[in-house]
């Protein structure tokens, strides 16, 4: 085995480690298709002009670069935690909810403006990642054990609860892809969508965490068979999740590039 093709299998093999701990691309693309069909014609033509492609082009771009040297920190930029007061953990920034902050303050209003191309790309494919994976149920970390345990599930055995929640849109939505997911859950009127981007993006994380500590009353930590049902139990939760991730980007999105 030569030295490249050894470095490309290290590299693949890193890639796939690191997906396993996020929600999957079909979720994170069908996340952004509900996005793109929400912004405003200022901000689809921002989108087009920095990334050339659409948001769901790049809904993975932060997984796939967290094993390079140069984006090694944005490993740590996927989840939120809280304490048994249910208060926000800021971690020394490690997390995702600062960064979404840092993009939101340096962006919003216009700010973009004052920042170059290649700053605003970056923030851009940050972003529609970060926004979907701090609504998965288990990036919102609750006090107690971390939700990396092995299970079951139906027979079939899992490395991790994590893992199982990170492929769980898979498991609801069986054989669809991110598109058809997409347009089964763009359903809500615009008077909805505007209650659900109300309010500062720290409370919509606090909301995310209190709505998502539901899957340890159905499965508490450390639960080796799980449920039988638990999919069933967790298809209201994690689809209203994605909604809310889509019509959240769309709306920071829209702030960014105006009206």
């Amino acid at each position: 085995m030569n030295k490249r093709f050894f470095a490309i299998l290290i590299v693949a093999l890193l890639f796939v480690c690191n997906s396993a701990l996020a929600w999957s691309g079909l979720t994170h693309n069908a996340i952004c298709h509900i996005a793109d069909q929400h912004l405003t014609e200022e901000a689809k033509a921002k989108r087009n002009h920095y990334l050339r492609h659409t948001l769901a082009y790049y809904a993975s771009w932060q997984d796939e670069v967290a094993w390079s040297k140069e984006y090694a920190e944005t490993r740590f930029w996927h989840a939120v935690q809280y304490d048994a007061k249910n208060r926000f953990q800021y971690r020394d920034g490690r997390n995702a909810i600062t960064h979404i902050s840092r993009i939101w303050n340096d962006m919003r209003n216009g700010g973009y403006k004052r920042l170059d191309d290649s700053t605003i790309i970056v923030n851009l494919k940050l972003l529609v990642h970060m926004v979907g994976d701090m609504h998965c149920p288990t990036h919102s970390y609750v006090p107690g054990p971390r939700c990396f345990w092995p299970c079951t599930l139906n027979g079939k055995k899992y490395k991790a609860f994590h893992g199982l929640y990170d492929k769980m849109p898979q498991l609801i939505h069986k054989g669809k892809k991110d598109n058809q997911i997409a347009e089964e859950l763009d359903v809500l009127k615009k008077g909805q969508i505007k209650k659900i981007v109300k309010g500062d993006l720290h409370e919509w994380v606090h909301q995310v965490g209190s709505d998502n500590k539901v899957i340890y009353e159905w499965n508490p930590h450390n639960t080796p068979v799980l449920k039988d049902n638990t999919i069933e139990l967790s298809t209201e939760l994690v689809n209203k999740q994605m909604q809310y991730a889509g019509y959240r980007l769309a709306y920071l999105l829209n702030k960014y590039f105006g009206k």
